[in-house]
């Protein structure tokens, strides 16, 4: 039988160290020897908890099925959306905190991010009924306050790798936050600037990434700050849903 190590584990199926731990201790794998020894069979239950977790079953759901020797039943992503909903329109800040916590802990931080809060930030940017604007404010604070949270504790981790997360551009006021959020799950000491204010930002060397993040295109000065940055070495990247050239009335003078 092989024994593999957490970073080869985490490589073949594509989770992090972080769901590991958060299944060890809610009892969801079988106890290991060694923490960083990691059997075949290990593997096996590993990547059907990626599978569950990616359906948007919950950890509780899984344990059920796990006791009961029988099929995980969980109603998935629809049923953690209406959970949300329902604690943006009946909850108390503190409920809603803690709800938006467990699902956090629940999930990796691409599905809570990518399957959940995205797709249910845009639902809320979009809702016109009454009560829309309470629900998107609550929400909007609520994202917010679990990204200062996670970045809070992950700054005090030695072994997370400092990310710098520049706002270039901008369609909500949730994306950059839910990005970040989804960037600490993954093991980076975040740091964010969120002005999008059409300027390259200030940022400190010691940041070992720098992201990015084009919600709504990028400007000319922008494309050339970050074709500056590649061009001389810096560890810098683009991302976001927009990553077109957007030219300015400013680019257009500059041009002329």
């Amino acid at each position: 039988m092989q024994i593999l190590n957490t970073e080869t584990v985490c490589a073949i199926t594509g989770t992090h160290p972080a769901n590991l731990k958060r299944w060890m201790k809610q009892g969801l794998l079988t106890p290991q020897q060694n923490s960083d020894d990691w059997s075949d069979d290990h593997l096996s239950e590993i990547r059907i908890l990626v599978g569950l977790t990616a359906m948007g079953a919950t950890l509780d759901e899984i344990k059920v099925g796990q006791q009961a020797a029988s099929a995980v039943t969980t109603y998935g992503w629809a049923a953690r959306k209406g959970d949300m909903l329902w604690q943006l329109e009946f909850g108390t800040p503190l409920s809603l905190s803690r709800q938006m916590h467990n699902m956090s802990s629940n999930y990796s931080g691409d599905d809570f991010i990518i399957n959940l809060l995205r797709p249910l930030s845009v639902w809320l940017y979009a809702d016109h009924r009454r009560g829309a604007s309470r629900r998107l404010d609550r929400f909007e604070q609520s994202v917010q306050q679990q990204a200062d949270k996670v970045m809070r504790v992950s700054s005090r981790n030695a072994s997370s790798v400092p990310l710098f997360l520049e706002a270039v551009s901008v369609l909500d006021k949730t994306e950059i936050w839910l990005e970040a959020i989804r960037l600490t799950a993954m093991g980076f000491n975040v740091a964010v600037d969120s002005r999008a204010s059409g300027q390259p930002a200030i940022k400190s060397e010691l940041h070992q990434h720098h992201v990015m993040w084009c919600g709504a295109g990028i400007s000319q000065q922008m494309q050339d700050y970050f074709e500056q940055q590649s061009q001389d070495g810096h560890p810098v990247m683009l991302s976001g849903p927009d990553r077109n050239l957007h030219y300015s009335h400013s680019d257009a003078s500059s041009a002329a």
